[in-house]
């Protein structure tokens, strides 16, 4: 059983490393982009929500597998 589940914890971890990377990079460029005077600190914080931080949580959401012991079993 832990071996079947190796693959998904390998995809898992590749995923949160991308995840927080492209963090990282929309991060910085949103302080950039305030820094030169392109967006307001407001704007830079709104667009960092939705463009770094809501599409990698929404991926690693999809990626959740069901628990176990927490889905039902016919009887």
């Amino acid at each position: 059983m832990r071996e079947a589940s190796r693959p998904q914890a390998r995809a898992e971890q590749r995923a949160l490393a991308v995840a927080v990377a492209w963090m990282m990079v929309v991060q910085l460029g949103c302080v950039l982009l305030w820094d030169a005077g392109w967006l307001a600190r407001q704007a830079a914080l709104i667009h960092w929500l939705i463009v770094g931080v809501l599409p990698p949580a929404l991926a690693l959401w999809g990626m959740r597998q069901p628990d176990p012991e927490v889905v039902r079993r016919p009887r």
